[in-house]
């Protein structure tokens, strides 16, 4: 056993001791104190959680912002239960848990004190916990070992970041929790990270909305126009092609760019009015590249398309712009599936690794996909499996919806048939 654990925790123990004999407090973080004072009216130290609500727990998760905006935070999370044994959860704003995993042995514990779909952990229900203080501190919090009020978890490490709105306010909690003799440096960190990028993300698509509302038929962005005291001597039109293969065009001519340059004007034409911080995050993410090269990239992207494109402070296009992809999902928002499909030449950017593009990419797939699958006729099932080839699912319904004596019954039936055959298929 860790003796430097063992030491914290008989601290900590020693900590509650005086707490309960009303000696006062010295040692512990002054939220925690102030928990337990909330605490010591309210809650018996030896109950455990609230015992669960599952009610309409489902549709809320299904509602959640964090889900929405950032879906493959749970194949992150699944990994990280799984291989450290830890439980993995994620709240609403009101500390109720709407989505868990845990790992081999941490299961069957958080289950055991209803850290689980539908369990409670606000303050008032679980008392002092990481979740109720992320929610009550709005910052990332660690509680450990006899930190914690009730005695069904003084066995237990937490780990929490809150999620904040633009305004600053808790929207749910990231959490990551095992027993107290696991604890790990990286658990903060961890966890913290992940909110911000969800965080980053729901400011990514409250721009790209606004963006949206703003184009007008045109396809410009809000405020876009004359440039002031730029060479150009009009409103330019920029129009950019990402799906597939990538083309720009700058009032009907070719301008040639680098891939890094093109994932730079993808990032810029569909969130409008970043920092260099919010950019740089966009195109490296966590990758030790500095914020200078990002600088330079952008300079480079001004100088290959003139003077007056790319405004700074905040970095922004200054021109009106059309881009297929943010076309395409306004025609599936219009319920315009073959229309969206006839712009779909391939996935987006498909090499490249930024973080935005590889979000933006798998939420064009994932929204195309399921338009096509819900509502979609034969020939735009195999038009989407043509970028897609070894999507069973897609061509299997293609087939079934297809039937007997349909002109593309066979063409259906011969490419699934590839696909089952192919060993490299998925």
């Amino acid at each position: 056993m860790d003796q430097q654990l063992a030491g914290r925790r008989k601290s900590i123990e020693r900590e509650r001791a005086l707490f309960d004999a009303d000696l006062g407090l010295s040692a512990l973080d002054p939220f925690v104190q102030d928990s337990w004072r909330r605490c010591a009216p309210e809650l018996p130290a030896a109950q455990y959680a609230v015992p669960l609500d599952a009610g309409e727990v489902a549709d809320r998760w299904d509602a959640s912002l964090i889900r929405r905006a950032f879906p493959d935070i749970l194949t992150e999370l699944r990994a990280v239960a799984q291989d450290g044994d830890l439980v993995a959860a994620i709240t609403d704003e009101r500390g109720q848990i709407l989505w868990a995993h845990g790992g081999r042995t941490m299961r069957s514990t958080a289950e055991g004190v209803n850290f689980a779909i539908g369990g409670w952990w606000d303050e008032r229900s679980a008392g002092t916990n990481a979740i109720a203080m992320a929610l009550i501190t709005g910052r990332p919090f660690s509680v450990f070992s006899a930190e914690h009020w009730c005695a069904g978890v003084q066995d237990w490490v937490c780990y929490s970041a809150p999620v904040l709105d633009a305004a600053g306010r808790p929207i749910g909690v990231i959490d990551l929790s095992s027993t107290w003799d696991r604890t790990s440096p990286l658990g903060l960190p961890t966890v913290t990270n992940m909110a911000r990028v969800v965080e980053q993300q729901l400011r990514l698509e409250a721009r790209v909305a606004a963006h949206r509302r703003g184009r007008g038929r045109s396809g410009a962005p809000s405020g876009a126009g004359l440039w002031t005291g730029s060479t150009l001597d009009r409103a330019s039109l920029l129009q950019l092609d990402v799906l597939g293969t990538s083309s720009v065009r700058l009032d009907g001519q070719p301008v040639l760019l680098t891939p890094r340059q093109v994932e730079v004007l993808t990032v810029l034409a569909c969130a409008d009015g970043l920092t260099l911080d919010e950019l740089h995050t966009m195109l490296h993410g966590e990758r030790p590249v500095s914020a200078t090269t990002t600088k330079v990239e952008v300079s480079r992207l001004r100088s290959a398309l003139g003077d007056g494109v790319v405004g700074s402070r905040p970095y922004r296009l200054r021109v009106p712009v059309e881009v297929d992809l943010l076309t395409l999902l306004d025609r599936l928002d219009g319920g315009d599936v073959a229309g969206a499909l006839a712009l779909y030449r391939g996935q987006l950017l498909p090499r490249s690794d930024a973080p935005f593009v590889v979000e933006r990419r798998h939420h064009c797939d994932v929204a195309l996909r399921t338009a096509v699958v819900d509502v979609g006729r034969v020939a735009d099932l195999l038009a989407f499996a043509s970028v897609h080839p070894f999507d069973l699912d897609v061509l299997e319904t293609a087939v079934d919806r297809a039937g007997a004596g349909h002109p593309l019954l066979a063409t259906a039936t011969a490419r699934l048939a590839v696909a089952l055959d192919d060993p490299d298929g998925y």
